[in-house]
Parts: C-alpha cells; structure tokens; sequence
C-alpha cells in the first residue's frame, strides 16, 4: 500500500470515522491482476454509472495498462468540487470550533465560565471534529470514484467479447455486471 493511501486510512481511522465502504473502497484502489495464460476473464468494474466511451473491440489485442472503457464522469467531477469545498469549510469550521473550546476552558479555570458552557463549547467542537471527518470520507468516496471511472487492462491479452456499449447504464449496486470478456497471454 502506497503513502499517500496510509495516511488517508491513519486520519480516517484517528477520527474513528472509517466505515466499512470506504475502507473495502480504499483497499480495492491497488489490487494487481495476475492472470493465467489463455485464461477467460469477464472484466467487471466496482463503479456504477453511464459508458460513456468503449475504447476496444473484439478481436483486439490488449496489453496490461491500456484504456478499455471510459464512464461519464460528470457528476463524478461535480462532487468531487463539492467534496473539496465541503473539506474546506469543514476545516475552517473545526479550526475555530477548536479555537472557541479553547477559550471556554480558560474561562472556565478562571470561574468566568459555568461547567455547562464548557460542556456546550466541547459539543460544539466535537460536532466540528465530526463534520470534518465526514467530509473526508467523502472526499476519499469522489476521489475514489474519479479513479474508477476509467478501466484498464489488468493484464495483457485479447478481447474475446464486450458485452457492453456507450450510454449503457451499469449498476454495480446489487450485483457487479461484466462489461467485456479478455483470454489472457503472456
């Protein structure tokens, strides 16, 4: 696993926030596929959306790395935007909440303060340490899926069929569907 992908689950488990999605979802980023030799593969993608390009056809020869399939990422992209702003609103939001707790406990020490708006500043702030977190996760969700929208050869070799086509809807909610089908080669 790669730094970058350590230290998004570090943060995410540090806040207590890391849901069984995006942990499956964090863990699927950097599976390798190895495949056996003349080997019929139906390729799948965890993403759900609209085909928007299909950049192969049967009989053509792949190699590991190519673009196969390419899905409509325009909402992907919009929440990805809304996910980054969401983020930094959240952190704004957490920083001051932080700064305001801060300042009850001082007030507080010096009787200034009663333990009920104490209480009430560490609510507040612990709202804000939430919200946050959950802006994370759902920064991790569009970055994740801005990087599934594309599917590429996991292993060299030639399509055998595709079954789908562009402007097709898949949904991988219940059950993933094959999108096309490669027989494996060195």
């Amino acid at each position: 696993m790669n730094q970058q992908k350590q230290k998004i689950i570090s943060k995410a488990l540090k806040h207590k926030y890391l849901t069984a999605l995006t942990a499956i979802a964090l863990l699927m980023i950097s599976i390798n596929v190895t495949a056996s030799e003349n080997t019929d593969y139906e390729i799948t993608s965890p993403f759900s959306g609209v085909i928007k390009h299909i950049y192969i056809s049967t009989g053509n020869a792949v190699k590991k790395g190519d673009l196969l399939l390419e899905f409509d990422d325009t909402l992907i992209v919009s929440n990805l935007s809304e996910a980054q702003s969401t983020i930094r609103l959240a952190k704004l939001n957490r920083a001051e909440a932080k700064k305001e707790f801060q300042r009850a406990e001082e007030l507080y020490d010096r009787t200034v303060l009663s333990e009920h708006e104490l209480q009430q500043a560490k609510v507040l702030y612990a709202k804000a340490e939430a919200q946050y977190a959950k802006a994370e996760n759902k920064l991790i969700h569009a970055q994740w899926n801005i990087k599934h929208s594309k599917l590429y050869a996991g292993f060299t070799g030639k399509v055998s069929r595709v079954y789908s086509y562009p402007g097709q809807y898949v949904n991988n909610q219940f059950s993933v569907q094959p999108l096309l089908q490669i027989k494996s080669s060195k």
